[in-house]
């Protein structure tokens, strides 16, 4: 429990909602006690929403890349050379993005848009994005797209391109309902999960290396 408050993101990539709850409870407990009973369970939510899991990958096999984020497969597409997973994410879900394979960051694009709901297939292309590519150990190649949605209004990153990073790592957040996709060679994975299975963030399997 102790541990669930210190290590929450909510001190962190949070802090400005903290200063603002903290203004607004001080001002409601002078002038309007009654809004208190409004406050305390928004800021509970924040406080779950910006948990903050250690979350290790029991298979040591480093062919093997792990989901990076919680939320629910909502398509896994093969078109031309690549192979595209789809993961949404509700607002009830840990929105910390983890690092799928061991390799280095090759670069990385934030592009700003719209905030089309997240489970829309417009939302790729037209909504606020930031596209991180890693050169994995084997010389493969996969990108992990963060996408806000609706209520996602901010992308959070913790690398920098050139950096070595590895499974399981944690690389940023997406606040509030989002969506991330993964794109990768279609010949270089054979993916693991299915449409409409609920993965984890740094703990299940996507699928392996094939090459």
């Amino acid at each position: 429990m102790f541990r669930w408050l210190t290590n929450n993101l909510l001190w962190t990539a949070g802090f400005y909602i903290v200063l603002v709850l903290s203004g607004t409870i001080i001002v409601s407990a002078v002038f309007l006690p009654v809004l208190l009973w409004l406050l305390l369970p928004f800021f509970l939510f924040c406080f779950a929403f910006f948990r903050n899991p250690v979350r290790e990958c029991g298979d040591q096999d480093e062919t093997l890349l792990v989901s990076p984020t919680d939320g629910r497969v909502l398509n896994v597409e093969r078109k031309g050379d690549t192979c595209k997973i789809t993961i949404f994410l509700s607002v009830f879900d840990v929105h910390v993005n983890w690092i799928p394979t061991a390799g280095v960051i090759e670069s990385m694009t934030y592009r700003p848009g719209k905030f089309i709901v997240a489970w829309s297939p417009k939302t790729s292309d037209n909504n606020e994005r930031h596209d991180v590519v890693i050169k994995a150990v084997n010389g493969q190649r996969i990108e992990v797209r963060q996408i806000a949605g609706l209520i996602a209004r901010r992308i959070c990153w913790w690398v920098s391109p050139g950096q070595t990073v590895q499974r399981g790592d944690k690389f940023g957040m997406i606040r509030f309902g989002s969506r991330v996709e993964i794109l990768v060679n279609r010949d270089a994975l054979d993916v693991y999960i299915k449409k409409g299975q609920y993965v984890y963030g740094g703990h299940t399997i996507i699928g392996k290396w094939s090459k």
